[in-house]
């Protein structure tokens, strides 16, 4: 997979892309026309999207990237607020000429898209929304039981829970290897600012105003309950598709990469014909 840095309020930020490799000055090369960012969850970064690039493969110019304070991207802070994210991730897109794009936004990523759709209407293809429920629904305990890892006073957390039930030892591990490669007071500002955007969206009904282009919410089978709930919930009040995928929880870009890439060329394809 492609590799190379860009620059962003001069913070180096690693960007991985589909296609053929460019030289370092130069953005990837959208040939089909077709082009996808993808938003990564908080506490993670754009590796997690790996096997769904190489699922997207030719059919679109994919791009994934580490948001400041995450993975190999610089800086020590993550970005304070989600408008601020948003902010990063359109700068990324307009380097590399990514025009309309679809977003692909896992977790806190779905909030970034959701707030770059609000921001810029009429500049995005679609969204393709995971994970949305648990963060959406993020708890305050969750939130201090990351202060009390960034303290000292607790290990680090590792959420099985997120993989469907009976995942294999191997997706086990990459998911492991996954969450530890950011540092946990990126985490916690990740947190604290998905937890400020929720609560204000839904102040100012924010999140029931419908994006100004197609929008997929998709669930895992195995998330729980009470998250499902929650995305079901979003995708009424956005007029978007609902879609259940299976074999998969939380984690749908670790764990069900071709599903979700079907998913995402499918609404594509719909963007391009309306």
């Amino acid at each position: 997979m492609p590799e190379k840095y860009v620059r962003q309020g001069g913070l180096p930020i690693l960007l991985r892309h589909t296609g053929a490799s460019t030289l370092p000055e130069h953005p990837p090369s959208v040939a089909s026309g077709r082009s996808v960012v993808c938003l990564h969850d908080a506490g993670l970064q754009s590796s997690i999207f790996v096997d769904l690039l190489a699922a997207i493969g030719d059919d679109a110019c994919a791009l994934a990237f580490d948001l400041p304070g995450h993975g190999r991207s610089g800086s020590l802070d993550a970005l304070p607020s989600i408008e601020a994210m948003s902010e990063c991730a359109r700068g990324v897109a307009a380097w590399c000429r990514a025009e309309r794009p679809i977003l692909v936004g896992h977790g806190m990523g779905a909030l970034v898209a959701l707030d770059w759709a609000q921001r810029a209407p009429g500049a995005v293809g679609g969204l393709v929304l995971c994970a949305t429920g648990r963060t959406l629904g993020l708890r305050d305990e969750t939130i201090e039981a990351m202060r009390s890892v960034t303290l000292g006073r607790a290990p680090r957390p590792f959420d099985a829970a997120r993989l469907a039930p009976g995942a294999p030892r191997e997706r086990m591990q990459r998911f492991y290897m996954e969450s530890i490669q950011t540092d946990p007071r990126a985490t916690l500002v990740d947190l604290e600012a998905c937890r400020a955007f929720a609560r204000a969206s839904s102040a100012s009904d924010a999140l029931r105003t419908k994006p100004p282009a197609p929008t997929l919410i998709a669930c895992g089978e195995a998330e729980p309950e009470a998250d499902r709930a929650v995305a079901q919930g979003l995708a009424a009040r956005l007029g978007a598709r609902h879609e259940t995928i299976r074999e998969g929880a939380s984690l749908l870009p670790l764990e069900c990469p071709e599903a979700l890439a079907r998913e995402i060329l499918r609404l594509s394809r719909s963007a391009e014909a309306s």
